[in-house]
C-alpha cells in the first residue's frame, strides 16, 4: 500500500501516542494528519479524539450539496470536546445541548495498549429515525475496550437538510440522498486517515442499528462505497423494496418545500436556502410520527449512489461482498408504541390499527394483515398485534431476506437479540416493552444510549460481554467464532437457517425454520416480492 509522506509520519507518531498508555496518562494524545494536529483526551483508558470535521460545513451553497472533504485547519486542533449536533427537533432521543448546520464531525476511540500491529476498525453509523441523534450519544469508550478495536461514531445531516430533495436539486445537480452521502465521505474519511490512529485502513466494519442499519444496507449495495469497508453489521433495519426513483422523490419533495412557501421553480432553492433550520423542522415529520406513518424521508435511486434496491442487488451478486452479521430484536414493534399512541393515556385503537397498517402496507393487503395474519383478537390488543406486524415486517423478514440472498455469497451470521427483560427507555403503560426496537443498544455499547439508564444486571451484564466478544471477533476476522467459551456461533444458510439467540445466560440457536415459522417470513417474503413488481 502507498502513503504519502504526512501520512507515514502520521502514523508513526500516532502510534508511539497510541500505544503507550503510560505516556497518555501524563498529557494528551498527539495525532498528526495532513491537515493539522489532534489534541485528544484520555478517559477511562482510551485515547478519544472527538469533533474532528470530515467535510465543509454544509450551509450556504453547500446546503443540499454532496459533501466536501475538510479543509486542513493547520497547527493543532482542539479534539477534546464533541463538534454539534444536527438541527432536529427537541424530542425524546434527540440531541439538543448543541444543534448547528455545522455538524459534519466525527470521533475516534483508540484503546491504550501495545498492540504487535494494527487494530480493527468499527465505523458506527447512528440511528433515531433520519430526524434525531448525533455521534456524541454513543460513548464507544466501552465498546473499544472490549474489541481492542478502533472505533469512530459520525454525525450526518438529519430530516429536511439530508433527505429533502426537489425538482430545484435535479436541475442544480450538485448532490443527491445527502445524508448517505454524507455517511460516505466520513467512511473515506476514515480509509484515508485512520492508519494514524493505528487502526488497519484494510479491516473495516462498518456497523449500524436502525436507520444506521438502514443506510449501512444501501451502502452495501452501492457502487461508490466499493473498498470503503470489510465486514459489515446491520443491527434493525434493512431498506424495503420499493425504492422511489427520482422523478417521484422530487415530487414528493416539491410538495414539502410549498408547505415553507418554496414553490417549484428556478427560485426553489434559493427560496429554501434562506428559510431556517427552525422553520424546515415546523413543518417536517418527527420521530413520534414513526409508529403512525412510517419513516418520513424516503431514499430514492440516483443512478450512481443508490442504483437499485437491497435485495434485488442482493440476489443479482451486485453488492459489495463482505463477511455479514445482521440480526434484529424479538419485538421491535413494540419500541414505536409509546410515543406514537399509548402515551396520551389511551391505548392504541383497532381504527388507528388498520389505519397505520394502511399507511404500512397499502390498502390492498390491510385486510390480510389486521384480519388473518395479525388478528388483535388472537394477540391481545391493537398495539400487541401491530407492534407484532411491525416486528415481522419491517425488521426480522427482511433481515432474514437479506441472510437468504447473502449467504450462497459471503459469510453471513445471523442474530435474535431477545432480551424480554431489558432495560425500559419509555415505558408503555397498557404492554410489556419486551425486546423493543433499540434494547440492544445498552448491550452493544455498554453504556446509557437514548436516555435509558445503564441498569445491567449480572447475568444481562454477562450477555453484553459476550456480544461485544463476537463483535470483537466478527471485526478481526470477520468470523464471530473463536473466542474461548463462547457459544458457537453457525454460519448461516438456507438448509437448516441458523440465527444465534441472544439471551441472558441462555444463548441458544434456533435453526430449521424455527425463526422464520415464528415471524411469518414466507409469508412476508412473498409480499416483498409482489412490493417489488408494485403489485403491492
Amino acid at each position: 500500500m502507498k502513503h504519502t509522506w504526512a501520512r507515514r509520519v502520521g502514523a508513526t507518531i500516532s502510534m508511539v501516542c497510541l500505544g503507550m498508555g503510560v505516556a497518555q496518562a501524563q498529557s494528551n494524545p498527539v495525532v498528526q494528519l495532513a491537515e493539522g494536529d489532534l489534541i485528544g483526551i484520555v478517559q477511562n483508558g482510551v485515547s478519544q479524539f472527538r469533533g474532528i470535521p470530515y467535510a465543509e460545513p454544509p450551509v450556504g451553497n453547500l446546503r443540499w450539496a454532496a459533501p466536501q472533504p475538510a479543509r486542513p485547519w493547520g497547527g493543532q486542533r482542539d479534539a477534546t470536546q464533541f463538534g454539534a449536533a444536527c438541527p432536529q427537533a427537541p424530542e425524546p432521543f434527540g440531541d439538543n445541548l448543541r444543534n448547528s448546520e455545522d455538524c459534519l464531525f466525527l470521533n475516534v476511540y483508540v484503546p491504550q495498549g501495545s498492540t504487535t500491529g494494527r487494530r480493527p476498525v468499527i465505523v458506527w453509523i447512528p440511528g433515531s429515525g433520519q430526524v434525531l441523534g448525533s455521534s456524541r450519544q454513543y460513548d464507544a469508550t466501552r465498546l473499544a475496550q472490549a474489541t481492542q478495536a478502533v472505533v469512530v461514531t459520525m454525525n450526518y445531516r438529519l430530516g429536511a437538510l439530508g433527505w429533502l430533495w426537489t425538482s430545484g436539486m435535479v436541475a442544480e445537480a450538485k448532490g443527491h440522498n445527502f445524508a448517505l452521502q454524507d455517511q460516505q465521505e466520513a467512511m473515506r474519511w476514515v480509509k484515508r486517515h485512520i492508519e494514524a490512529f493505528n487502526g488497519d485502513a484494510d479491516r473495516i466494519t462498518m456497523a449500524g442499528e436502525s436507520v444506521g442499519s438502514i443506510s449501512a444496507s444501501l451502502h452495501l449495495v452501492s457502487p461508490t462505497a466499493a473498498g470503503l469497508f470489510h465486514r459489515a453489521i446491520l443491527a434493525s433495519g434493512i431498506e424495503p423494496p420499493g425504492l422511489l426513483t427520482s422523478a417521484k422523490a422530487a415530487e414528493l419533495g416539491d410538495a414539502f418545500a410549498a408547505k415553507v412557501g418554496c414553490a417549484a421553480g428556478p427560485e426553489q432553492l434559493t427560496c429554501l436556502r434562506s428559510k431556517s433550520p427552525q422553520e424546515l423542522l415546523k413543518v417536517s415529520p418527527t420521530y413520534a410520527d414513526i409508529g403512525k406513518d412510517g419513516l418520513g424521508w424516503r431514499n430514492f435511486i440516483d443512478g450512481e449512489m443508490i442504483t437499485t434496491d437491497v435485495f434485488a442487488a442482493l440476489s443479482k451478486g451486485n453488492f459489495n461482498k463482505v463477511p455479514l452479521m445482521v440480526g434484529t430484536t424479538k419485538d421491535e414493534g413494540r419500541g414505536f408504541i409509546p410515543l406514537s399512541f399509548d402515551l396520551d393515556g389511551t391505548p392504541m385503537t383497532q381504527d388507528e390499527y388498520i389505519t397505520a397498517t394502511n399507511k404500512f402496507i397499502g390498502s390492498f393487503m390491510q385486510p390480510v394483515l389486521t384480519g388473518l395474519m395479525y388478528p388483535s383478537s388472537k394477540l391481545g390488543s391493537p398495539a400487541q398485534a401491530y407492534s407484532q406486524l411491525v416486528t415481522d415486517g419491517w425488521f426480522a423478514c427482511q433481515a432474514n431476506e437479506v441472510a437468504n440472498r447473502a449467504s450462497s455469497q459471503v459469510p453471513t451470521y445471523a442474530y435474535e437479540f431477545a432480551d424480554r427483560t431489558a432495560p425500559e427507555f419509555v415505558k408503555d403503560p397498557f404492554m410489556e416493552s419486551g425486546a423493543f426496537h433499540a434494547s440492544d443498544l445498552l448491550y452493544w455499547f455498554q453504556t446509557p444510549v437514548g436516555g435509558a439508564p445503564l441498569t445491567l444486571s449480572p447475568a444481562q451484564k454477562r450477555l453484553s460481554d459476550q456480544m461485544q466478544t463476537y463483535w470483537k471477533q466478527f471485526a478481526e476476522t470477520g468470523n464471530p467464532n473463536g473466542a474461548a467459551n463462547a457459544v458457537s456461533w453457525p454460519r448461516f444458510n438456507k438448509l437448516n437457517t441458523p440465527y444465534l439467540t441472544l439471551v441472558p445466560d441462555a444463548i441458544n440457536v434456533q435453526d430449521w425454520g424455527a425463526f422464520q415459522r415464528a415471524h411469518q417470513c414466507a409469508a412476508w417474503s412473498l409480499l416483498y416480492s409482489m412490493r417489488s413488481l408494485g403489485i403491492a
